[in-house]
């Protein structure tokens, strides 16, 4: 297959990642003294903030320029590893030509044969192993600033308006500059990914949180700017925070601000009150709520000005949802906004990986969320896949000869799939898992937040219902769903495990046959390739919890004996072990049977029986777990799953 790596691009990606570090870097002087200026006479609360602010932007200015550095550290070395393949490729294909050779004449001239088998001896195939890449994989999420004078609206503040004017300036100038530099690594970025696909790489989320850094700083200058206005206006330089909050908030509403982004800048009781004033407001946002990425903040207040407000729970359920979904999102980092996807599989890693780091962190904190657990565990193994579509048809084609016999003509089918069917493969995958989050983090967050009372209300705003077209499946869902959260409830709080298994066993119910049913089911409705590719998905899919087993292995697989003496009772020889499923895992009743008989109770038995080791796998990197069940990692291990062999004689 070749090197597929394009130094040009490479070297043009290291050149933009070491500029904008440099640039960064370079900016921190003038940063610094245009703050420092600016808070020589700013005194009280919005001092405070500007401060914090400032805080944060250096400390992410700092973080950004490291993470561009570690890129083109990084891709430095992929160009080395590349270099070395080719290296040993040239090498090997030198030894094929001159092998060739000595064939060639040992078939033409018995004296031929004597001299090239000496040759041979003393010319052995190179045996250096093929050169394995890193995965690139650079992290980076910007901080979310607070511009509310929350916790002391009661205080005052002063400041020199022109200083803050000029604070603004600057930063807008410093932010232009940055932006520059940031847009030339995306764009080199994306050249280096399409060109250089022989590396794996960890998506580009760490150019989401660059764009987010800039888009802080941008509402930083707009924010300092409406502060000094509110100073001017005001005909003098001391304020109280709570009448600064409401002059900002005016000041970004006359400018036509979206609502949303006034809501930003106000904190809960100042929202509330501001609400409460414009209902109007709070109807747009019940018909139309904020989109994704917008912050928690305001989704915290909205949903909170409807419940005051006396709405039943379904005019604000989408308000509810987002807020749920979004503090859980919070929590890990993950964008929202950029959650789009068409943007495939390697651009949505940092969401896809925060995913599932979320799910850890709800099972390290409380033991009793053993649905969060699991889903932990098993998501690297789903994640992998998504990233080997791209590469499948290459690693089929290779796998295809050192495959059983049996499986070949499916794998042939496989590999002729055309780009446009990979690209279904690979959103419906994205769409199956960015399904499961939102619908769990809803639960769990509600939960978190306020026990069964949130609980409840998530039913009454219709959240709880299942996902299917058939509103009698839907409500049996319902009601299924919300006595699962009952009985882990009652089981954390009385200290009864099978209640809190029972549970969480439905948890995993609802997401298999309600969230992602079908999507399985299109799949394999989807000509001409969806019937081998979802038998594929269980020929080669198993969890990373231990104890389990492929689909074809918990099947019990065939065996055909291969008998050297067949005229003696018994096998003299071997047995052939295959273990090929017979049924197709995208069906509902295969999967759930093979999940409740083999996936479920290994990992049960995990958490009761030994849970510092399910703490321990669960914490474990998840960017590392992915990367370890991609199938360049795991192409011995399959083989060993579908295929053994027992020598006998009998």
């Amino acid at each position: 297959m070749g090197v597929q790596f394009d130094d040009g691009a490479a070297g043009a990606l290291i050149s933009a990642a070491r500029r904008a570090d440099r640039v960064l870097g370079e900016q921190g002087a003038g940063r610094r003294g245009a703050a420092e200026t600016a808070a020589q006479e700013f005194r009280g609360g919005y001092a405070d903030l500007f401060t914090a602010a400032c805080t944060l932007e250096a400390g992410d200015r700092g973080k950004l320029g490291r993470a561009f550095d570690s890129l083109a550290q990084q891709v430095e070395q992929a160009k080395q590893q590349a270099a070395e393949e080719r290296a040993r490729l040239s090498d090997l294909a030198a030894w094929d030509s001159r092998e060739a050779d000595r064939a060639e004449r040992r078939d033409d001239d018995p004296v031929q044969w004597v001299t090239s088998t000496v040759e041979g001896v003393f010319d052995p195939r190179p045996s250096a192993p093929p050169v394995q890449p890193s995965t690139i994989s650079v992290a980076f999420a910007a901080a979310q600033r607070n511009r509310t004078s929350a916790g002391v609206g009661s205080g005052t503040s002063s400041a020199v308006p022109g200083d803050l004017r000029t604070f603004a300036a600057h930063a807008r100038a410093a932010d232009t500059a940055a932006r520059t530099e940031v847009d030339r690594v995306a764009t080199a970025w994306t050249r280096f990914v399409a060109s250089c696909s022989w590396v794996p790489t960890g998506g580009a989320g760490f150019l989401d949180g660059a764009h987010r850094y800039l888009d802080e700083n941008d509402a930083d200058a707009v924010w300092i700017g409406h502060v000094a206005e509110a100073f001017e206006q005001a005909g003098g330089g001391t304020m109280t925070n709570r009448s600064l909050d409401l002059f900002v908030s005016a000041f970004i509403a006359a400018d036509g601000g979206d609502p949303a982004t006034v809501l930003a800048h106000m904190d809960p009781e100042v929202a509330a009150a501001w609400l409460a004033a414009n209902p109007q407001v709070l109807d747009r946002f019940l018909t139309a709520p904020p989109g994704w990425g917008t912050p928690g903040s305001v989704f915290d207040a909205l949903v909170a000005a409807a419940r005051v407000a006396g709405r039943a729970p379904t005019d604000y359920a989408d308000l509810l949802q987002r807020m749920y979904v979004t503090r859980a999102a919070e929590k890990v980092g993950i964008d929202m906004g950029s959650w789009q996807l068409g943007r495939g599989a390697p651009a949505l890693m940092p969401q896809v990986a925060g995913s599932y780091e979320y799910y850890g962190s709800l099972f390290l904190d409380n033991p009793d969320f053993t649905w969060a657990g699991m889903a932990n565990m098993v998501g690297p193994d789903f994640a992998a896949g998504f990233l080997d579509l791209h590469s499948f048809r290459d690693h089929i084609a290779a796998a295809v000869p050192l495959a059983p016999p049996a499986v070949r003509p499916l794998m042939e089918r496989l590999g002729e799939m055309g780009d446009d069917e990979i690209a279904f493969y690979e959103r419906t995958f994205l769409d199956m898992q960015k399904d499961i989050f939102v619908d769990a983090s809803t639960m769990h967050e509600a939960y978190l937040d306020g026990g069964m009372d949130s609980i409840r209300e998530l039913r009454d705003a219709g959240l709880l219902l299942g996902a299917t077209p058939d509103p009698n499946a839907a409500e049996r869902s319902e009601a299924e769903t919300f006595r699962a959260w009952q009985q882990i409830d009652a089981g954390m709080r009385g200290g009864q495990q099978d209640l809190v298994d029972q549970g969480n066993t439905t948890l995993l119910l609802r997401e298999q046959r309600d969230t992602i049913q079908q999507n399985y089911t299109d799949m394999r409705n989807h000509a001409p390739t969806g019937e081998a590719l979802t038998r594929m998905l269980g020929i080669v899919g198993d969890a990373s919890i231990p104890g389990t087993k492929t689909l074809g292995q918990y099947e019990g697989g065939t065996e055909v004996p291969v008998d050297l003496v067949p005229i003696q009772p018994g096998v003299q020889g071997w047995i052939e072990h295959l273990y090929l499923p017979e049924e197709n895992i995208s069906e509902f009743d295969t999967r759930w049977e093979y999940i409740e008989g083999d996936t479920l109770p290994a990992w049960q038995q995990l958490v009761h029986d030994d849970p510092d080791r399910a703490r321990d796998l669960v914490g474990a990197s998840v960017p590392d777990r992915i990367a370890d069940r991609r199938l360049d990692e795991r192409a011995g291990e399959l083989l060993g799953d579908l295929y053994e062999r027992e020598y006998t004689w009998q």
